[in-house]
């Protein structure tokens, strides 16, 4: 007879081969983490999922959708195999719906355990149990833990590099610190004429029917312009062009795609009317910084296309806006100044209290 089991509970694996499978009135995707002592894989071939259906003593069986594990052919230094379940719609959420049921079977198709995962609420993504190595055998421990920020945030905590590559990731500022004011003569010869702000990030994927699909994350780049501490003008998503000339955007970019640079402001500041003071440069979020792969803004000399100073949005964590920089007006020329200050802001007019306080 089939062993129930409970939250929390912890039982020796009979045998060395199991078959998993899930029963729930929605469907729902199987996966599986391969895991060092540590907690993490050892990178992403560690991940068995709908575009990765094997990996060394796992593999995904289509039909009907179950997980096949064979703990002989998992290698040394995996001391853990995390399953996870995740809806195939990725809008839906657990507590919607009547609690899953995990079955775990031998090869022959008996029912050697069970396990409803009860008590979910707004989770899209649920660690159902581990198998552990414990010396020389292996155990089964229930978990039952939601994640209610989904299947490419639970698995990112683990170390799977989804979303793109952390390559070009910059830890905080470089070049120039956060609040220090840059004279155009620190980089060029000359006046800073042009100057440009951009915005980058990687388009971040989760589990889906189709295994991994982009999700939307839509990070806003923004100019605001100053007459004294009078906001005269906002260049946008939505006014690509400023009223009085001189600052153009290029235009919203929704998901992050592609590499380098994806929304850049360029300010033309000879063509600035006399009565502008400063333009601050300021980035929204639709979601936490944290939470976004590979973000980062930098400030650019346009004429001459020389990198001024560069940042690293994640650093701002669970903050949604920052005030990255500005140009202002001394005397006859103009010069920067790095900022760098998180806020909690998710539209560019949110943003126009704290960047005053720049000014």
């Amino acid at each position: 007879m089939a062993v129930q089991l409970t939250k929390g509970q912890i039982d020796r694996l009979m045998v060395d081969d199991i078959v998993v499978s899930v029963r729930h009135s929605e469907p729902v995707d199987l996966s599986a983490l391969l895991l060092t002592a540590a907690g993490r894989v050892r990178g992403l071939q560690d991940l068995v999922f709908y575009d990765q259906p094997s990996g060394p003593g796992v593999r995904l069986v289509p039909v009907p959708l179950a997980l096949a594990i064979g703990v002989r052919g998992l290698p040394r230094e995996i001391e853990h195999v995390r399953v996870i379940l995740a809806p195939v719609d990725p809008q839906a959420r657990f507590g919607d719906d009547p609690p899953p049921t995990v079955r775990i079977a031998d090869t022959a198709g008996n029912l050697l355990c069970e396990y409803v995962i009860e008590d979910l609420d707004g989770e899209s993504a649920v660690v159902a149990f581990d198998l552990d190595r414990a010396g020389g055998i292996w155990q089964i421990r229930t978990l039952g833990q939601g994640d209610p920020a989904g299947f490419g945030q639970l698995v990112i905590a683990h170390g799977v590099p989804l979303g793109g590559s952390e390559d070009g990731v910059y830890q905080g500022l470089e070049e120039r610190q956060t609040g220090r004011d840059v004279s155009p003569q620190d980089f060029n010869k000359g006046e800073l004429s042009l100057v440009m702000m951009a915005l980058g990030w990687a388009s971040m994927r989760m589990h889906g029917p189709r295994g991994l699909q982009s999700i939307p994350i839509d990070m806003d780049a923004s100019a605001l312009v100053f007459a004294g501490e009078n906001l005269v003008d906002l260049v946008y998503y939505q006014q690509l062009y400023s009223r009085y000339g001189g600052i153009h955007h290029s235009g919203d970019n929704r998901t992050g795609s592609g590499k380098g640079d994806d929304e850049v402001i360029s300010v033309d500041l000879a063509r600035l009317p006399k009565h502008v003071s400063a333009v601050v440069f300021v980035v929204t979020s639709n979601i936490s910084f944290e939470r976004v792969p590979g973000a980062f803004w930098r400030m650019v000399d346009g004429r001459t296309n020389t990198e001024l100073v560069r940042g690293n949005l994640r650093a701002a964590g669970r903050h949604t806006g920052m005030v990255v920089a500005k140009v202002y007006r001394d005397g006859s020329r103009w010069r920067m100044a790095v900022i760098g200050a998180p806020i909690d802001a998710r539209h560019p007019d949110e943003a126009v209290p704290a960047a005053v306080g720049y000014l």
